[in-house]
C-alpha cells in the first residue's frame, strides 16, 4: 500500500511539472507574441494612449454625477484592481522570482505598460455594446460583445464558461490557498481562518452592487497604496543591495546569467513566460473584466460613444497601477537575499522580516494578504455573476455566491502550485477568446477615439 501511494505522490509531481512546462511554452509561443502584436498595433494606432491619457484617465475618474445606486468610475477601477491585488500581485510576483527568476519583473513591468492599451478596448466595448436590464441597471462584457458584436455566440458562451471558471480557481482556490499558507502548512485553526474569509464574503456578495462598490472603493485604494508605501520603505532600509537588484533583473529579463553560462535561453524564455503569465492575470490584461467594470458604470452621459470612449481611458490606470505594486514588490524580495526554494506566502514574509529586522513581519504580509484575498474573492463572484445574466440565468447567482462560500475549504487543502495552475488554464482561455472578439471589433473603438476622423486598423 505504501508502495501505492508513493507512487501516486510521484504520479502526481510529474503531471503538474509537466503542466507546468505545457502552460510556460503555451504563454511564450502564442499567448506572448498574439498579445504584445496586439498591443503594439493598438498603441500604434491610437498614438499609445497609455502614456498620452493617463493623467487624463485620472481626471476622468474622479467622482461626477453618478445615479443611485450604481457604479461609478473610480468603483469600476477599484473592482478591477481589488479583483487582481490579491495574491496575483503579492505571493504572485514571489512565485514569478522563484519560477522564472529576476528577469520576471522586467517582463511584468513591460507587459503592464504595452499591453494596458487592451484593456481600453475591452472597457470601451463592453460600454458600447451594454445590455439594460429591468432594475435599469447596464450590465456588460466580452459575453456580450462577442454575442451583439461578433454574433458569435459560441464563443460568448466558451467565455462565460472560462469566467466562471476563473472566479472559482484564481478567485477562491489560489485566494484562500495563499492566505492559509501564509500562516504555514501545519496549523490546527484553519476553519477559523476559512471563516474569517467566508463570513464577510457573504455578507457583502448578499448585500448588492451598492455595498459591493463602496466596499471596493473604500478598501482597494488605502490597502494598495500602504502596501506600496510599506515597499518602499523595505527597499530604503535594503537600499545597499538596491544597485544588485537593479542588475539581476535587467541581466534576467535578457537572458544574460553569468553562473548559470549554457542556460541562456532557458533563463530567457522563463523570464519572460512567467512574468507575462503573473502579469496578465495580475493586472487583468486581456481577461475581459474591465468591459464588465466599465459596462456597470451609468453616469449623467446622454452620448453612449463618448461614455465609452472615456471609460476606456479610464480602464488604462488599473493595470499600470498593479505593475508598480508587482515591481516594488519584486525590488524588495530581491533586495531580501531570501531563500527562493520557500512558497510564496513565505518568501514575503522572509523579505519583510529582513527590510525591517523583525521577526514579525508575517502579521503585515498576513493582513494584506487576508485583505486583498477578500477584495479578489468578492470581485472575481462579482465578476462571474454577469456570464448567469448574460445566459439568462440570473436566478442562478445566489447558488454560485452560496457555492463560493462553500468551496473555500478546498482551496485551504490544496498543496503545491496546483492552483496556480488551474487558474492559469482558465486565464488562459480568457485571455485567448477575449483576443480574438477585440480585434474583430477594434474599429468600434477606433472610430471611438477619432470621433471626427475615418479610423480604420
Amino acid at each position: 500500500m505504501r508502495g501505492i501511494g508513493g507512487f501516486g505522490v510521484f504520479a502526481k509531481k510529474i503531471f503538474i511539472m509537466n503542466l507546468d512546462i505545457f502552460l510556460r511554452y503555451f504563454v511564450l509561443f502564442f499567448v506572448a507574441p498574439v498579445m504584445i502584436a496586439t498591443a503594439l498595433l493598438f498603441s500604434i494606432k491610437l498614438k499609445w494612449p497609455q502614456f498620452t491619457l493617463f493623467f487624463r484617465g485620472i481626471r476622468y475618474m474622479m467622482p461626477s454625477r453618478e445615479k443611485e445606486n450604481k457604479m461609478s468610475s473610480f468603483a469600476a477601477v477599484a473592482a478591477i484592481i481589488g479583483g487582481n491585488l490579491g495574491t496575483g500581485t503579492i505571493v504572485g510576483t514571489a512565485v514569478a522570482l522563484s519560477t522564472g527568476g529576476p528577469g520576471a519583473i522586467a517582463w511584468m513591468v513591460v507587459t503592464a505598460l504595452l499591453c494596458s492599451v487592451v484593456k481600453l478596448f475591452c472597457a470601451s466595448l463592453g460600454v458600447l455594446f451594454h445590455e439594460d436590464q429591468h432594475n435599469e441597471r447596464k450590465i456588460g462584457g466580452p459575453m456580450f460583445y462577442m454575442d451583439k458584436g461578433l454574433h458569435f455566440k459560441l464563443l460568448a458562451i466558451l467565455y462565460s464558461i472560462f469566467l466562471v471558471g476563473e472566479s472559482i480557481t484564481g478567485g477562491v482556490f489560489v485566494q484562500v490557498n495563499s492566505f492559509i499558507t501564509s500562516f504555514g502548512q501545519n496549523i490546527d485553526y484553519k476553519w477559523a481562518l476559512i471563516l474569517s474569509l467566508a463570513i464577510p464574503s457573504a455578507i457583502i456578495l448578499f448585500g448588492g452592487l451598492k455595498r459591493f462598490a463602496k466596499f471596493m472603493s473604500f478598501i482597494v485604494p488605502i490597502m494598495g497604496l500602504f502596501f506600496i508605501a510599506a515597499c518602499f520603505v523595505g527597499i530604503f532600509n535594503l537600499r545597499d543591495n538596491l544597485p544588485g537588484a537593479i542588475k539581476q533583473i535587467m541581466y534576467g529579463a535578457i537572458g544574460i546569467n553569468p553562473i548559470i553560462g549554457g542556460g541562456i535561453g532557458f533563463a530567457i524564455t522563463s523570464a519572460i513566460s512567467t512574468g507575462m503569465s503573473r502579469i496578465l492575470l495580475a493586472a487583468d490584461i486581456g481577461l475581459g473584466l474591465a468591459g464588465i467594470a466599465h459596462a456597470n458604470v451609468d453616469i449623467h452621459i446622454d452620448d453612449i460613444k463618448e461614455h465609452a470612449r472615456k471609460q476606456g481611458i479610464v480602464a488604462l490606470i488599473a493595470p499600470i497601477f498593479v505593475g508598480i505594486l508587482c515591481a516594488v514588490t519584486g525590488i524588495l524580495i530581491l533586495c531580501s537575499s531570501v531563500d527562493m526554494s520557500l512558497n510564496g506566502s513565505e518568501i514575503c514574509i522572509a523579505a519583510f522580516n529582513k527590510a525591517f529586522n523583525t521577526d514579525h513581519a508575517q502579521y503585515f504580509i498576513q493582513a494584506i494578504i487576508y485583505c486583498f484575498s477578500l477584495t479578489t474573492i468578492l470581485a472575481w463572484a462579482w465578476f462571474a455573476e454577469h456570464a448567469f445574466f448574460y445566459m439568462r440565468k440570473s436566478a442562478l447567482c445566489k447558488i454560485f455566491k452560496i457555492f463560493v462560500i462553500a468551496i473555500m475549504p478546498v482551496g485551504a487543502y490544496m498543496h503545491g502550485k496546483l492552483p496556480w495552475h488551474l487558474a492559469d488554464i482558465c486565464a488562459n482561455g480568457l485571455i485567448i477568446t477575449n483576443i480574438v472578439a477585440i480585434i474583430l471589433l477594434r474599429k468600434h473603438v477606433t472610430e471611438l477615439m477619432f470621433r471626427d476622423k475615418e479610423a480604420t486598423i
